[in-house]
């Protein structure tokens, strides 16, 4: 007997685990694991568990539409493997896919590969996205990738295979309740968080059918936005792909999105229209996209302890702010700076906001207020419909600064509201209490602030001047340039060989610190 371990792979379409385990003439049991220490984890919400538990039973749905079955195990891993081995003997072989996780899981899956050879099971897991497992030679992630992608998404197994998922009553006796527990609450998640039941009926549904319909979408009406639409929080909700959460949990993979994507640009090919022009631009940026967000997650899988250090250690020395009041003023989108506050209570009920505001809203914390990136990473975790451990602490660190190859994007709240909702549109939407103040006070309010809304923080000219003063003078110590150098050859992006050649001989631009 096989087991699917089901993890974030809540699909039967271009699902490798799924079909490995087909392959093997022999029953299979098709097992999601809700992990009680997951739920308590400091970067999990009831929105990641409802997800979750949306997208399993829309796979489950499926599945028996087959004359299958699958089954939720409300336990931690070691004891439910216990437990299904003691119910079924027979099981030799288990199937997943390799989950790119903080330390938590990783020290979880090292558990299981003891466990697996103390009870000679065998566990394969199988990669599911472009990140390459022990990946030894940077320079060759981009080749590799791309081979990935090409190979092509592998095609949904027949309704006679699915049948063969199977799960013997003894097991489904594991599942109290099974056709009537579908939220996070009936499982105990108690993380604290600012969700509302207004605000998870106004997430995106998960769920592999949804993410067909999301994509089509995106194929058929709305990408001809997103070269210029992604930018705008008051665009971004229509012209952003939305697959993100869809690729987070697993209901399709990046590479069926690239197959998509490339047979739609194929498509356009000789169509020279000033809209199919503008399509094609749109369709590469978000190919590009794809390609940078497994760049990010490999960062994760090279170095699982990114959550305790920043990738450059030389930035520890960089002093912060441990400041209760002004965190806590900063989860509750409440620092004084509208467009940052209009932001995060959107991402509050939502569970989305698009990437250029995220990354103000991680400036404002880190580099006006002085918290440490640590401090930020588990809240805004929660806050996420869309939730990719690898992309979550890579963008946390790399906006910080503290990855040190980048150049520093300091963001000010003023120019992105100046630049992204001149209309404070988004800011009266989020922050009602501002609807009848005049934008011009609105947007001056930062340099000077009046009593229309709360005073912010802190100066931002005076509070961002001094960290940049800060971090620039750790900057450009030898150490750190040695470290960095370090980084970069582990971490840092890498063109195409043919690319190297055209620019090798060029001078690189000066890194310096942007003020966006």
């Amino acid at each position: 007997m096989i087991l699917w371990w089901i993890k974030k792979d809540f699909r039967v379409s271009d699902n490798p685990a799924l079909s490995h385990a087909l392959q093997a003439d022999e029953p299979v049991l098709a097992i999601f694991i809700l992990e009680p220490s997951a739920m308590q984890a400091l970067d999990t919400s009831a929105r990641h568990v409802d997800a979750q538990l949306q997208a399993f039973k829309y796979l489950r749905r499926v599945v028996r539409a087959c004359g299958g079955e699958c089954c939720l195990i409300h336990d931690e891993v070691i004891p439910a493997l216990d437990r299904l081995k003691d119910l079924a003997p027979q099981l030799s072989s288990i199937t997943s896919h390799e989950e790119i996780g903080f330390l938590r899981t990783y020290e979880r899956d090292k558990a299981v590969q003891r466990w697996c050879d103390k009870h000679a099971v065998i566990w394969t897991e199988l990669a599911q996205t472009g990140v390459i497992r022990r990946l030894r030679d940077r320079d060759k992630r981009t080749e590799l990738w791309r081979e990935w992608m090409s190979d092509g998404p592998l095609v949904a197994p027949t309704d006679d295979k699915l049948r063969a998922l199977r799960v013997p009553e003894p097991i489904m006796a594991l599942w109290p309740g099974h056709q009537r527990r579908w939220s996070a609450r009936d499982y105990g998640c108690k993380q604290a968080t600012p969700l509302t039941e207004t605000a998870t009926r106004k997430c995106q549904p998960v769920s592999e059918v949804s993410a067909r319909k999301v994509l089509r979408d995106f194929l058929d009406h709305r990408s001809i936005a997103y070269s210029g639409g992604i930018s705008s929080p008051n665009t971004a909700f229509r012209a952003g792909s939305r697959l993100s959460v869809h690729l987070a949990w697993g209901t399709i993979t990046g590479r069926e999105v690239y197959q998509h994507i490339t047979d739609r640009l194929a498509e356009l090919k000789d169509d020279n229209s000033v809209q199919s022009k503008q399509l094609k631009k749109s369709l590469r940026a978000f190919l590009s996209r794809l390609h940078w967000r497994d760049h990010f997650i490999q960062r994760l899988e090279s170095a699982p302890d990114m959550e305790l250090r920043p990738l450059n250690t030389a930035y520890e020395a960089l002093s912060t702010n441990d400041n209760a009041e002004y965190l806590d003023a900063w989860i509750a989108g409440r620092t004084g700076f509208p467009m940052v506050d209009a932001c995060i209570r959107c991402a509050h009920t939502t569970g989305f906001l698009n990437f250029r505001m995220r990354c103000l809203i991680t400036s404002t914390a880190v580099h006006s207020l002085r918290l440490d990136w640590r401090d930020i990473l588990w809240p805004m975790a929660q806050w996420w419909t869309d939730y990719e451990p690898g992309i979550h602490v890579a963008q946390l660190q790399m906006q910080s600064g503290v990855v040190g190859i980048n150049t520093l994007r300091v963001y000010s709240p003023a120019k992105q509201m100046a630049d992204h909702d001149p209309d404070a549109r988004f800011i009266r939407r989020w922050i009602p209490e501002l609807a009848d103040v005049p934008v011009e006070t609105i947007l001056s309010h930062q340099a000077n602030p009046t009593s229309a809304y709360i005073q912010p923080l802190v100066n931002w000219s005076e509070a961002t001047a001094a960290m940049k003063a800060d971090y620039y003078a750790i900057r450009r110590s030898a150490v750190t340039k040695k470290l960095a150098e370090g980084v970069l050859d582990k971490h840092g992006s890498r063109k195409p060989a043919s690319a190297r050649k055209r620019t090798s001989g060029r001078r690189s631009k000066k890194t310096s610190a942007n003020t966006a």
